[in-house]
């Protein structure tokens, strides 16, 4: 049974829709994991939900990390990841989704005052606010091109959104008519030229953004899919669902390659490592998982969090993995070993 169909009934609004800036299937190979090794840290103790983080992003030379969470406000560290080098503050409401510009100057943040906003990576002074005529829903995703030129948002009311970033016009939306399906988690191929889109309505759209057209629908999960990433050839789609897979797949054909099963649980936030070999997997299990890319092969399991892993972030340093529970505590782990290296609270 084929694990992809075609675009489906969807609307679609061209470029010459207003805003502008307003400054101020069967699977090829199918893995569990049985009795992992155990890594990490003596695991931390949560602390107030108020501080919870719900976005992790390294910056493109791998030196800061930003967290945004339930607080509002947007914060860029540096190890020993004492005290943050700046902060950015939302208008108001919690921010759930971060992306840095890809020559790390600017970072855009979004979430529940439905605006996305854009402040200098090295001030915190927001230089640009888009606003939307098309969505009212509160931003959950975010993604920023690889030439710099547009930034995509999904909202909670199924509508992904795409502006240019120099002048602030909307060059496309589009949505399912029902708008049924929350968008949770978006990403651009490396060429810059695909933008796929999970939903919690169990599916992934890829669009071509050339063009402007839908290319497939990704129906391999059977629950709401809450993550999805490229790999860096961009060859392959990984997507981790809360049918607590991740699956990676043909990013051309929607063909399934590997199918991860070693969460016994929803799984929340995936993440390659920057040679495209491994996978690390977040879960409500309270871990975070390593696994081979290739073939599904357990590698290592991080038992640092308490709670469930709600983000996780790997450096394109190569070194680190960064991730976070619902507690507010964000652990900086070695890649390789395990072994914690800093934690924090926002």
């Amino acid at each position: 049974m084929k694990t992809f169909r075609m675009h489906q009934a969807r609307w679609i609004l061209p470029l010459c829709c207003l805003i502008l800036v307003v400054a101020a299937c069967t699977p090829a190979g199918s893995t569990r994991a049985s009795d992992p090794p155990v890594s990490g840290a003596t695991p931390l103790t949560s602390s107030d939900a108020s501080t919870q983080v719900y976005a992790l992003a390294w910056s493109p030379d791998g030196n800061r990390l930003a967290t945004g969470g339930k607080n509002g406000e947007v914060e860029v560290w540096t190890p020993p990841m004492t005290t943050p080098l700046i902060t950015c503050r939302n208008s108001s409401g919690a921010i759930y989704a971060l992306a840095w510009s890809p020559d790390g100057t600017r970072l855009a943040f979004a979430g529940m005052d439905k605006t996305v906003q854009v402040c200098d990576a090295a001030t915190g002074k927001v230089v640009f606010t888009y606003h939307s005529a098309w969505s009212t829903g509160e931003v959950l995703a975010l993604a920023w091109s690889p030439d710099s030129q547009r930034i995509a948002a999904g909202s909670n009311n199924g509508i992904v959104q795409v502006w240019e970033t120099t002048s602030g016009k909307l060059r496309l939306a589009y949505g399912d008519y029902d708008l049924e399906g929350e968008v949770t988690a978006l990403a651009w191929s490396p060429d810059g030229q695909r933008l796929a889109e999970a939903s919690t309505d169990r599916t992934v759209q890829v669009w071509d953004m050339v063009n402007q057209v839908p290319l497939l629908t990704y129906l391999g999960h059977t629950d709401e899919v809450w993550a999805v990433i490229w790999s860096p050839d961009g060859k392959r789609i990984a997507s981790g669902s809360w049918d607590h897979t991740v699956q990676i797949w043909d990013a051309s054909s929607g063909r399934v390659l590997v199918t991860y099963r070693g969460h016994p649980a929803e799984v929340w936030d995936v993440a390659w490592s920057p040679d495209g070999v491994y996978l690390a997997s977040a879960s409500k299990d309270h871990t975070v998982q390593i696994w081979d890319a290739r073939t599904g092969r357990h590698v290592l399991t991080y038992r640092g969090h308490v709670t469930e892993v709600r983000e996780v972030a790997w450096s394109p340093a190569e070194i680190y993995i960064a991730s976070t529970d619902d507690g507010g505590i964000v652990q900086v782990w070695n890649a390789t070993t395990g072994r914690q290296a800093f934690d924090f609270h926002i």
